[in-house]
């Protein structure tokens, strides 16, 4: 493992995808990631080196800048075990398998609402309908010659319908 630490975050374009309603926990996160990368700046990343044989010269006990050596080049600074990159890349995954569903949903509801354009597009305008075309366009909304009903054509008002309802006092 080793010390890794992304060297530029492109922190404009990030703001940008950034809903308003998020700006201020944004605005805190980027505080907080910039706090981080200021402490860990300040540590060099790999140690100093040291001249081993200029203490060899200077210090008399024998053996001492030899085990000092020894214990300095053999140190190594245990760094945290990446658990979550992992993690995170199979939510990458799953959110991009989403997305592509989105997508075609998006993609199917455009091509019906395209369609539907395009049937209203090709009726009759309103000033040019006939009763007839009119009931043949939307039987649903026209009035049924073989089925009358009362004003104000309403279902609830109709007569089939009072069975049922209270008596008004």
């Amino acid at each position: 493992m080793s010390r890794r630490a992304i060297k530029a975050i492109n922190w404009s374009a990030l703001a940008e995808k950034i809903p308003e309603t998020e700006k201020a926990a944004f605005a805190a996160f980027k505080a907080k990631s910039d706090q981080h990368l200021r402490r860990m700046n300040v540590n060099p990343e790999a140690p100093p080196k040291i001249d081993w044989a200029h203490y060899k010269q200077n210090v008399p006990i024998l053996g001492l800048v030899d085990k000092f050596q020894k214990e300095y080049e053999s140190f190594k600074v245990p760094y945290p075990v990446d658990r979550y990159t992992s993690e995170v890349e199979a939510e990458e995954k799953e959110v991009h398998v989403k997305i592509e569903e989105f997508i075609n949903a998006s993609n199917q509801r455009i091509a019906a609402a395209n369609k539907e354009i395009d049937r209203v597009k090709n009726l009759l305008p309103f000033s040019e309908m006939t009763m007839e075309d009119f009931r043949d366009a939307y039987p649903e909304l026209a009035i049924n010659p073989d089925k009358p009903t009362v004003w104000p054509h309403t279902p609830d008002v109709q007569p089939e319908n009072e069975k049922g309802r209270p008596e008004p006092h």
